[in-house]
């Protein structure tokens, strides 16, 4: 395998990306990936992850595989990527079998530089075959947190990335990429995939820029409300809700004061959604009042404040969400609005998602039902289910079926994806031989719609409904919406050649090993983790209330030892109010004119003052952290300009 240079790794960032250099520590992660070695990058949010694998996969001969939790995110990837001429793409459970087939074999023709996968692609039949034919150069695990049970995205698949991969070959590069590790999941996820003498790339968890703040509040809307018309007047921002309806009146409650708002949640169809994304990263619209979704893969540098109105479940989610200010490197703010009864509230959460053994069985068992899957079948392909019709199957709510799923999901045993885009599914009524007949028998126009219809749906197509994006079949028929409905009920109504389905936005459901009578789950596997989540709300808890600085909090939280107190949190700001009593404001006035005068070390303004150390000490370190002066490189102070 070659071993590119970093210079042909700078040339590939301008060629591609425009920029001239790195951002910190992308440099030594590129290098230590380019020299082969095993790398783990622990990069906060905004830190440039993404980079560390992409500009490698240019210069590295062969196909760099990057195994990503969220869908959303590899489609955001991808069309980024394709948008700066990088031959890229994703496979996941959006797509219908001949669609990953396609690409597969794409990949085995060298079609792509990189190939997006959901961790749960890796144990599929059609993965497995396809991949000794694959010509891999490198594996990059994106958010690697999710591999340990300590961390906040936990996903058991995660965990099997090594061992479904065994047999690659030895030179084959290892990436893995997170923005929250503490040492628990860093140690945790290194051991899961058998990293040998690793190279642990950080550029630490500290941002000089961001002002931490918690607001406790009996009167949340109210402070909410304050904070962020005071916010508004920096520039741009976002204030996360737990629920959509909260993201809806907040939305029109800050229209209502002047502030362009608009809201974003699952709820919305997929283009408003892009829409409001769009317009939040261009500035026309200054605030989104939105849910944990927002965010992901968005790269807007200058989001001056985030406000929380709802404690997340962990630190790793608070720091993530509200690292998303400030990328730019100018000062800006996330603020907590906190109450004590929201850690009641969370904690009730999270209970209620370990539904009962026998509640899985009967959530398990209506879905197969509604499924139609007799004991023993298996599923070869997503297929679309009526959430509402399992939960009255077995007369539960929907948030109870939801909560079920999730766990059985988690344990592996079914995969379920939100379809958020259009979908068309067609299934020919006749065999093939007589489908081409049709085709050469028609007019010129019918019978080229028709073979580029069936060229879209493939062979597969005759025994199953099969599942294509309706903007992918317009793109490729050149036809608009209207216009292919129209033909699709030609060919359905009168031809009698074909059935035709229209998913909006659905659920797509597969099972992951064949049905069983009675499922099979380890109970500690199933219910370990809730005693991890409830921990991790608890260190959510301490943050809110501690009265240490916020920064140390978090970066010990992290495990960085040596953290120094900011002196610009509440929490410190308080601190230095209670400092200030200990000596008049006119001490500061006579070190300034003592400054005045040109450089000056402790020994001499202790001199000139005539104060004791204690004192001195003070007057300094309260002037230092309010930026009124700082230290010259020999270790004297001086005024700031």
């Amino acid at each position: 395998m070659n071993n590119p240079t970093l210079e042909e790794a700078r040339e590939a960032l301008k060629q591609f990306w425009g920029y001239d250099s790195f951002r910190a520590g992308q440099e030594r992660a590129i290098q230590s990936v380019l020299s082969g070695n095993d790398t783990l990058v622990l990069f906060p949010t905004g830190g440039g992850k993404s980079l560390c694998y992409q500009v490698p996969s240019l210069l590295l001969d062969g196909l760099t595989v990057v195994i990503s939790p969220l869908v959303a995110l590899m489609q955001d990837q991808v069309d980024q990527l394709k948008a700066l001429g990088i031959r890229s793409a994703f496979i996941n459970s959006t797509l219908s079998s001949y669609e990953v087939e396609q690409r597969l074999v794409n990949a085995r023709n060298g079609m792509y530089k990189m190939i997006y996968l959901a961790p749960e692609r890796l144990s599929t039949d059609l993965w497995k075959a396809e991949q000794p034919r694959l010509n891999i150069a490198m594996i990059a695990i994106d958010e690697a947190h999710c591999i340990s049970e300590w961390g906040h995205d936990f996903r058991p698949s995660y965990r099997n990335i090594r061992d479904e991969l065994t047999d690659l070959k030895e030179d084959v590069r290892w990436l893995a990429l997170t923005a929250t590790a503490t040492p628990e999941v860093r140690d945790d996820l290194l051991s899961s995939l058998k990293f040998r003498d690793p190279q642990i790339i950080t550029s630490g968890f500290k941002r000089e820029n961001l002002i931490w703040w918690v607001k406790q509040s009996d009167r949340k809307r109210t402070d909410v409300s304050k904070t962020v018309q005071k916010a508004s007047k920096m520039g741009s921002g976002i204030l996360y809700c737990s629920t959509r309806r909260d993201c809806e009146e907040f939305a029109g409650y800050f229209s209502q004061k002047g502030i362009i708002t608009k809201p974003y949640h699952a709820g919305l169809e997929p283009k408003q959604r892009e829409k409001v994304q769009r317009e939040w990263v261009s500035g026309s619209v200054p605030l989104v009042t939105a849910t944990n979704a927002f965010g992901m893969g968005i790269d807007k540098a200058d989001c001056r404040y985030v406000v929380h109105h709802t404690m997340p479940f962990s630190l790793e989610s608070y720091y993530q969400e509200a690292g998303r200010a400030g990328r730019d490197g100018e000062i800006s703010y996330p603020v907590l609005i906190f109450k004590e009864g929201d850690t009641t509230y969370l904690k009730e959460r999270i209970e209620q998602s370990y539904p009962e053994y026998e509640t899985l069985q009967k959530a398990y068992n209506a879905l197969c039902d509604q499924l139609e899957l007799a004991v023993g079948s298996e599923m070869d392909s997503p297929q679309p289910v009526n959430m509402a019709s399992v939960a009255r199957r077995i007369s539960i709510s929907a948030g109870k079926l939801k909560t079920s799923l999730d766990l059985l999901q988690r344990l592996g045993i079914v995969s379920i994806t939100k379809l958020e885009s259009q979908k068309i599914g067609i299934h020919f009524l006749i065999d093939s031989s007589y489908l081409l007949q049709l085709v050469d028998d028609s007019t010129p126009q019918k019978g080229e719609f028709l073979d580029t219809l069936y060229r879209q749906f493939g062979p597969k197509s005759h025994g199953e409904f099969v599942y294509l994006k309706e903007d992918y079949l317009l793109d490729k028929l050149h036809v608009t919406s209207n216009q292919l409905r129209k033909a699709l009920n030609v060919f359905e109504a009168q031809d009698k050649i074909l059935s035709a389905q229209y998913l909006a936005e659905s659920t797509l459901v597969q099972l992951m090993e064949a049905r069983t009578a009675k499922l099979h789950i380890d109970h500690h596997q199933a219910y370990s983790y809730k005693k991890i989540l409830l921990e991790k709300l608890n260190y959510m808890h301490r943050y809110a209330v501690t009265r240490m600085c916020r920064e140390v909090f978090l970066r010990s939280y992290f495990g960085e030892a040596d953290a120094e107190p900011c002196g610009k949190c509440d929490n410190c700001t308080q601190s230095n109010r209670k400092e200030i009593a200990h000596f008049d404001k006119s001490d500061i006035t006579v070190i300034k004119n003592i400054l005045g005068d040109g450089l000056k070390s402790a020994a001499e303004i202790k001199k000139k003052t005539g104060w004791k150390s204690a004192k001195c000490k003070r007057v300094v370190g309260y002037m230092l952290r309010e930026n009124i002066i700082e230290t010259a490189e020999d270790g004297s102070f001086k005024i700031i300009d």
